[in-house]
């Protein structure tokens, strides 16, 4: 069977000679159902009591209140938030709202173990959520996302235009600008089930259903930027003892000259202990730091619960000592005293 990342992009080289830079679409790859499906995502609505914070909505480009989809629990205690209404789900969709699933590596085995596969490969922590659209409809408005995107088609179909990005690796989230015409695309096709759409970091894009619904999952390998491995190498640097001293007294008095000179001295001391700490840094110490930790609550093999919930050990406390019952009223009385029950509520 194909490996998770032939399954999005049928080979890795192909991923790897556009990573960051370009665009592309892998086609044939096959049915996807046993990872995630319309049929998944209706089980997900009406039969797992998702937290509502788990699902967005959205309407030619604009988001709606979640609120619309909410139902009170069971039991309201304290702060617990509500739950999805897959119900009222239904209608919002039928009214043209796309709803988009978040979070699906913790309420969905099945793409929790496809998602681990892919991090093993590629190295890249991942974040997974579905877009469903009705037919003719737009969910999200033109945007741009801070990690690579592959946006794996699983049923219908949706128009994709990819333009080029107006910052180049960005690591903001996407704040919304003036409106205005959308950029010239450098790609503009239409996305069919069994193929996936690959969006570098950064890449402005937008989503339009066809004439018929459309479900994607779309997968996100977060980055670790060279900053992020850089930076605690430059804050324990900038910890050494010249770059701690304050600015002479008097500083705002210096001539730009006499200021250049300063600023130069110690940005040639940072270098230098900037050197310093590359030289020792330990480079499978750092390379470890950087692995993926995994984020997904995913079913650990039958029996684990049991298996915890029976576990005897040194750690696990020692019952306490009660002095047995007298033999003839041992049904009817308790010779130590009773422990205290808090009165259940309901």
């Amino acid at each position: 069977m194909a490996t998770g990342l032939a399954r999005l992009v049928g080979t890795a080289d192909r991923l790897e000679s556009a990573w960051e830079s370009r665009p592309f679409v892998a086609v044939a790859l096959g049915s996807f159902s046993d990872v995630f499906d319309a049929r998944t995502a209706e089980r997900l609505i009406h039969t797992t009591g998702l937290p509502l914070p788990s699902v967005r909505l959205f309407r030619d480009g604009e988001e709606l209140p979640a609120a619309r989809v909410g139902r009170g629990r069971e039991r309201t205690a304290g702060r617990r938030e509500p739950l999805v209404d897959g119900r009222a789900v239904e209608r919002e969709v039928a009214a043209g709202a796309t709803l988009v699933l978040e979070e699906l590596q913790t309420y969905c085995p099945q793409v929790a173990a496809f998602c681990r596969e892919l991090t093993a490969e590629t190295g890249f922590a991942t974040y997974c959520a579905a877009f469903l659209t009705p037919a003719g409809a737009r969910g999200v408005a033109p945007h741009y996302d801070t990690a690579g995107v592959l946006v794996r088609q699983v049923h219908g179909s949706k128009r994709w235009r990819v333009s080029a990005p107006t910052e180049r690796w960005p690591v903001r989230e996407w704040s919304p600008a003036r409106p205005g015409p959308e950029p010239e695309p450098l790609l503009d096709v239409v996305l069919h089930a069994g193929e996936c759409l690959y969006i570098p970091r950064g890449f402005v894009h937008v989503g339009d259903a066809t004439e018929e619904a459309s479900v994607h999952l779309s997968v996100a390998l977060r980055p670790v930027t060279w900053g992020a491995v850089l930076r605690p190498l430059v804050e324990r640097a900038l910890a050494a003892e010249e770059l701690r001293e304050c600015l002479p007294y008097g500083f705002h008095r210096l001539d730009p000259g006499g200021f250049e000179e300063l600023l130069a001295a110690r940005a040639a001391a940072l270098a230098g202990r900037l050197a310093a700490e590359l030289a020792g840094a330990d480079a499978k110490e750092v390379s470890a730091r950087l692995r993926p930790e995994r984020t997904d609550s995913a079913p650990t093999g039958g029996g684990s619960l049991l298996r915890a919930l029976t576990h005897s050990g040194p750690s696990r406390p020692a019952p306490h000592h009660r002095t047995p019952p007298h033999p003839a009223r041992q049904h009817h009385v308790r010779s130590d005293p009773a422990p205290h029950r808090p009165r259940e509520t309901r």
